[in-house]
């Protein structure tokens, strides 16, 4: 297993130019292709058949052409684009709402391995942190950070797949979907991602087309990591465990067990020392006993 900071000279330049990027990541595999021309296919757990098979041709297409394809390891359409790319002797990249050893479901645990032997597997988190439902719109914007382009195959109105488009869209890049036949319970979302200016892709040429028109990944500015805005301060803790902490926070609220594995200290004195941070002002809890980090403002000048 590999850990990546977001300051290792290893951590995607693509990822890092997106917003929220995460602190940490978690792998098993081949690193250097988070860095390489990535396209993200996503869509419904329930899919039908047919967007099953244009999942398949859009994931084994782009494979041919030296595409890395970037998917969720969900059921569905991320499992065919996933398994697409294998086939033809692709490479593929796997993201997970929990940690590498539990974030895959029990049905995609075979698919999940062989993506982390013949490309790679990607989490925010430590070994041991559940696929807890709120974790998986934070995968979504890992998913969207990594590609150049997000596709979405098949999606609901209210599919989690629609949170991977927008956080692409969000970051600057491109999103393409899939027409539907407006009777399909699995259209309402794609076609109102085309009706919200999305570009269709019917077929993996429309994906390729799209991609090819986009200036190099050579081109990007030059990045490196902050913790704000200029203008932006940390509060400063009072114990080497509070900074430790302040730091490994990064850019994004973490649980505890994710910190408590960031700064390698057991998770009772990481609790205690959370709880005097947020006494301080420093940090606050959010939704799903998450923490993140509160930022001051520097006194005007004068």
């Amino acid at each position: 297993m590999i850990v990546l900071r977001i300051d290792d000279r290893r951590y995607p330049s693509l990822l890092a130019h997106s917003p929220q990027s995460p602190a940490y990541l978690w792998l098993q595999g081949d690193p250097a292709l988070l860095s390489r021309t990535a396209v993200a296919v996503v869509g419904s757990r329930a899919a039908t058949q047919l967007g099953l098979r244009m999942a398949e041709e859009i994931g084994a297409g782009l494979a041919r052409e030296g595409v890395v394809v970037v998917s969720g390891c969900a059921r569905g359409i991320d499992a065919a684009a996933h398994r697409a790319a294998l086939a033809v002797g692709g490479v593929t990249v796997g993201v997970l709402a929990g940690g590498l050893d539990v974030g895959a479901p029990p049905s995609n645990r075979g698919l999940a391995a062989r993506i982390a032997s013949e490309g790679c597997l990607v989490s925010e988190h430590p070994a041991g942190v559940a696929p807890l439902p709120y974790l998986f719109p934070l995968r979504n914007r890992i998913i969207a950070g990594l590609a150049r382009v997000t596709v979405v195959v098949e999606a609901a109105r209210k599919s989690g797949a629609l949170s991977t488009a927008h956080h692409a869209n969000m970051a600057g890049r491109e999103v393409l979907a899939v027409p539907g036949h407006p009777l399909l319970h699995n259209s309402g979302g794609v076609n109102g991602l085309l009706r919200d200016g999305a570009r269709p892709a019917t077929s993996v040429e429309d994906v390729i087309e799209v991609l090819v028109g986009l200036p190099p990944l050579e081109d990007l500015p030059p990045w490196s990591p902050g913790l704000g805005p200029a203008d932006e301060e940390p509060a400063e803790p009072g114990t080497p465990l509070g900074r430790r902490l302040l730091v490994a926070l990064g850019r994004m609220p973490q649980p505890a067990e994710t910190l408590a594995a960031m700064v390698d200290a057991p998770l009772p004195a990481v609790l205690a020392t959370l709880t005097e941070l947020e006494l301080l002002g420093a940090i606050r809890t959010y939704p799903g006993q998450r923490f993140g980090r509160v930022v001051m403002k520097r006194a005007a000048a004068g």
